[in-house]
């Protein structure tokens, strides 16, 4: 990927896991910026970049540095085929915050969308997609989301940051009669997996899991069975909510959060109490482990309600996202 960037900045070719460490340092940094404040690990990315699909390390991942401090910023694009048959190209480069600025931020998406067009040539309906902070639907755009939409960007999905500031007063709900929960097994964590990438099938961004997608599952660093709160009809997943926990996140800000994600539930199963109750059972675990918040992120549009669900269950609203897309000519 080719990039004209405003001096003294220069983009270099990816160089796979030594960069791991300065690019998790970068997106930590982003995050922190954005509001969502989760602090990624190397090896988290090892487990990323280990596994991608549609995607050309060679050709598709660029790291930005500044003359005198090294990475401040890199970018990475890829396509994913949704399942109304529209091919979006996705462009994520993340920046440390004190690098954002509207020369920049435009040379690396104007860089992003001719190396894509390039890829999409001959294809119908297809589209480019990226992300934003964004101060909320309904409100006016800023910054990053500010100048994509001066791009002819418009936001077409919010995705919000929520945390819960304490674990106490959990509600007790119940899982339905013939729901039950079971300890997780190693020969039941593929069939979990395959569960919970089923349950978004008709989402709008639904995509055809990979075996990349599992391995990159088995291969996150963080992955802790013991914490996963599993609903079970006979041999059927209907209900999941696979918490996880970061401790050097925990150790580098000074708090005790577990992440309650990766929550999902059965289409046959929806609205009948089951993701809450794994929830608040998700919560109480957290709290048996010495965690003293909780976090996690949510489409606000969800179909089935899930962002009320979990306000009302505590979590509380800390940033947006924006979902912004184009399509392209």
């Amino acid at each position: 990927m080719k990039m004209d960037l405003p001096a003294p900045y220069v983009a270099r070719t990816y160089r796979g896991r030594e960069d791991h460490p300065a690019m998790a340092s970068i997106l930590g940094a982003y995050h922190q910026y954005t509001g969502s404040t989760a602090l990624p690990t190397a090896e988290q990315l090892d487990a990323t970049y280990g596994n991608l699909v549609n995607c050309d390390l060679a050709t598709d991942v660029v790291v930005i540095e500044c003359e005198g401090e090294g990475p401040v910023a890199y970018a990475r694009v890829w396509w994913e085929e949704l399942e109304d048959g529209t091919r979006d190209y996705m462009m994520f480069s993340p920046t440390r915050p004190d690098h954002i600025a509207q020369p920049l931020f435009t040379a690396i998406v104007d860089a992003e969308e001719s190396h894509l067009r390039t890829k999409a040539a001959g294809r119908e309906g297809a589209r480019w997609r990226s992300f934003a902070p964004h101060p909320g639907p309904e409100l006016e755009a800023t910054m990053e989301a500010a100048w994509l939409e001066a791009l002819d960007y418009r936001a077409i999905r919010f995705e919000a940051s929520l945390v819960r500031p304490d674990v106490e007063q959990i509600p007790d709900l119940s899982l339905p009669a013939g729901v039950e929960l079971r300890p997780v097994r190693p020969e039941m964590i593929r069939p979990i997996l395959e569960a919970h990438w089923e349950a978004f099938r008709g989402s709008w961004d639904f995509t055809e899991a990979t075996e990349e997608n599992f391995q990159q599952a088995f291969d996150d660093p963080l992955r802790d069975e013991s914490l996963w709160k599993i609903a079970w009809v006979g041999d059927t997943v209907v209900g999941q909510v696979k918490s996880f926990i970061n401790p050097e996140e925990n150790e580098a800000m000074g708090y005790l959060r577990g992440y309650t994600e990766y929550i999902s539930t059965h289409a046959e199963w929806r609205n009948r109490g089951i993701a809450g109750a794994l929830l608040a059972a998700s919560l109480r675990e957290l709290k048996s482990r010495g965690m003293t918040e909780a976090a996690l992120g949510v489409d606000t549009s969800n179909p089935g309600g899930a962002f009320q669900l979990y306000t009302k269950l505590g979590f509380q609203l800390r940033a947006y996202e924006a979902t912004y897309a184009k399509p392209m000519a």
